[in-house]
């Protein structure tokens, strides 16, 4: 691991609560599903693998309707419209080839 990474972001970041996220961009017939890998007090993040096709057709603030599942597989999956804040490339060695995507909650579908 880089000791060298240095935080940017103000807020404060803790572990997910949700596994993942699941949607559907209109453009593409395909679902598709990322692991979420921290939150905060103002919405979450999930990572894409560079080259993704779905890259291409997301873009920083559309809102998109999303299905998250929770940690616990008793927790039924939760149905959200939310906002995509930004589409950074991944500093941190553990996602090196990846896209951090941060989202922003908007309300229930």
């Amino acid at each position: 691991m880089d000791n060298n990474y240095n935080e940017r972001r103000k807020e404060e970041r803790t572990e997910a609560t949700m596994s993942s996220v699941e949607f559907a961009v209109n453009t593409l017939e395909l679902v598709y599903q990322f692991k979420i890998i921290e939150t905060s007090a103002s919405g979450m993040s999930f990572i894409i693998k560079e080259g993704s096709a779905v890259l291409e057709h997301m873009k920083e603030g559309m809102v998109i309707d999303m299905k998250f599942y929770p940690e616990g597989v008793r927790e039924a999956p939760r149905f959200l419209k939310t906002k995509i804040m930004h589409i950074t490339k991944s500093a941190l060695p553990r996602y090196k080839g990846h896209y951090q995507v941060g989202i922003m909650l908007v309300g229930d579908i």
